[in-house]
């Protein structure tokens, strides 16, 4: 960190800040430089964060003077434009507090993955050797190919994964020859290996359906999509009250209700009338305490926007809008004729999206620099002056490949979205999505209640 740092922001989260730091530059030199050998020609940053500014000038520092960064130019990577874009989780607090209906982040809210691993052990009727399971796209076909499937999609896979399980089982069972005790004991690892994935997926899928009924989850997941996409006070209001008062909704839940109807309507006076009911909910104190904590960190004089020009459009965060670059730009225009559209497009698209209408601000950012329209106003540029390159891109130019590093965290909803956008633009723009960690609502949480 620069000497010119010397605030009481640095002082407070010096150590946090060097992890970041580190770990950037960890994942410029490992995944990028090294296999792509070639640097950043553009670094970008959030203009409304600290940290994000003092990391791009810090990495932008150590790609100047370290020479490992430095490599000769080549055909291969002519013309190739990377863009560095760092920005920090305080502009977007919506993302990680919503409930998921992909199969990853599912699985992350509801059940946790460390280190690729998930723990079973409490779950009713689970046998002993599925206490403690993998879910590595490297090593297990059907989470590659599923990670991104939504809920219900995700059971019709597991269910032809099952039957297909079956068929491999009743075809083993005729063994009337030695040549059929030789194939099938060829065969025996493989479905020795099949039987744990089966096991494995069902068990996981049968868990989250039992979670998602527990916990009300398809009614509490539709109220907060509607908290995140859409501006109807008094109805929100009044069903707000109505689930802080239910004994349905657990406290957990609860608590990310309050959280997300506070970031939304902070300006109504009615922050202390939603902590009482909450209280009242039994919502404990040091839980409620919390939105005071996410406002400070994340509230409209804290965050930041997308960068866009303050017109309704396509992409954005929260409602799909790439709107202004002030804190209300998580939530979109709150004109007339945005709310008609929204109304329009959930009329036409029917229940099933009910579940599934937020979109991170990351996906208007992105957008955004794909038109070559992301403002300096918002996200300034350091350009590399002392950088062996050869190239230079301008702020309005559209790279051919972005690395997006969050501080603060990213989430799997954000990774299925970069993964949908580039199957999308095999040809186009090519986005990596890294971070300081991979964030479900009782992470982000627990680093909230630290700051």
């Amino acid at each position: 960190m620069t000497t010119s740092a010397g605030t009481t922001w640095a002082r407070d989260h010096l150590p946090l800040y060097q992890r970041n730091r580190d770990g950037l530059n960890s994942i410029l030199l490992a995944l990028i430089l090294l296999a792509l050998k070639r640097q950043p020609s553009l670094i970008r940053f959030s203009k409304s964060s600290i940290a994000a500014k003092q990391l791009a000038l810090d990495v932008h520092e150590s790609i100047s003077q370290d020479d490992i960064f430095h490599f000769p130019q080549n055909r291969r990577n002519n013309g190739k434009n990377l863009l560095l874009l760092i920005l920090d989780r305080k502009d977007d607090p919506i993302t990680p507090l919503l409930s998921q209906w992909t199969y990853q982040a599912m699985v992350h809210e509801l059940l946790g993955i460390n280190n690729h691993r998930v723990i079973l052990r409490d779950a009713p009727g689970i046998s002993r050797d599925l206490h403690e399971v993998v879910l590595n796209a490297a090593q297990d076909d059907f989470f590659e190919q599923n990670q991104h499937s939504n809920f219900g999609e995700l059971g019709e896979a597991v269910k032809i994964l099952l039957e297909d399980y079956q068929r491999h089982q009743n075809t083993s069972q005729n063994l009337n020859s030695i040549e059929d005790m030789q194939n099938f004991m060829e065969k025996f690892p493989e479905i020795k290996a099949k039987s744990h994935t089966v096991s494995k997926h069902v068990a996981i899928m049968g868990e989250l359906a039992r979670l998602v009924d527990v916990c009300a989850l398809m009614d509490v997941s539709q109220f907060e999509q509607e908290l995140a996409c859409q501006e109807d006070h008094n109805t929100q209001w009044r069903e707000l009250v109505e689930k802080l008062q239910s004994v349905k909704i657990k406290i957990p839940d609860k608590l990310r209700l309050g959280l997300l109807y506070a970031l939304r309507y902070e300006n109504t006076g009615n922050i202390p009338k939603i902590k009482e009911y909450m209280r009242q909910g039994g919502v404990p104190d040091d839980m409620v305490l919390l939105l005071d904590i996410l406002l400070r960190y994340a509230g409209t004089k804290a965050r930041g926007g997308g960068g866009g020009n303050g017109r309704a459009g396509n992409g954005g965060a929260g409602s799909g809008s790439d709107t202004s670059s002030g804190g209300q730009d998580l939530f979109g225009n709150r004109d007339v004729f945005t709310k008609i559209t929204k109304n329009f497009m959930t009329s036409v698209q029917g229940v099933a999206n009910v579940y599934s209408q937020h979109v991170p601000l990351l996906m208007g950012t992105i957008n955004l620099i794909t038109k070559g329209k992301l403002r300096e106003s918002t996200h300034p540029t350091i350009v590399k002056s002392n950088m062996n390159l050869g190239m230079s891109m301008s702020s309005s130019a559209v790279p051919q490949e972005i690395i997006v590093f969050v501080l603060g965290g990213v989430t799997y909803e954000e990774a299925t979205k970069v993964h949908d956008f580039n199957q999308t633009n095999k040809d186009g723009v090519k986005v990596i999505l890294s971070g300081s960690t991979i964030h479900n609502s009782t992470s982000f949480l627990e680093e909230l209640r630290e700051l």
